[in-house]
């Protein structure tokens, strides 16, 4: 039996699923996250990589856990993301700041 981890990162949280090839869905987990925002500029939404790296480790040792599957068994991961966050990165593709997310507007005048 060949068993994959499904991870789908969303707006507010990250979720992992443990899938068998014989039995299907094993297990399923989500940690959240924060969306950054100021009250005083209600185009402002930007997110951390550091808080989407730490829900990534607490969601798939959650889910591993939950299976009862120990991470040596796991053959592959699927991962999925919101399509429309900007991050910049490094020369290294390391983030330089905190990712602009889909709700974030600030730019809209430059995108008129």
């Amino acid at each position: 039996m060949v068993k994959v981890i499904g991870v789908d990162f969303g707006t507010r949280s990250v979720r992992a699923s443990i899938v068998d090839s014989r039995d299907g869905l094993i297990a399923t987990d989500a940690s959240g996250y924060s969306v950054w925002q100021v009250k005083s500029d209600p185009d402002f939404a930007t997110q951390s990589h550091a808080d989407h790296m730490s829900a990534l480790a607490i969601v798939v040792k959650g889910v591993l856990r939950m299976a009862k599957v120990s991470g040596e068994e796991i053959k592959a991961i699927a991962l999925d993301t919101t399509g429309s966050t900007v991050i910049m990165v490094d020369e290294h593709l390391q983030p330089i700041d905190d990712y602009y997310l889909w709700c974030d507007h600030r730019a809209k005048a430059e995108a008129e």
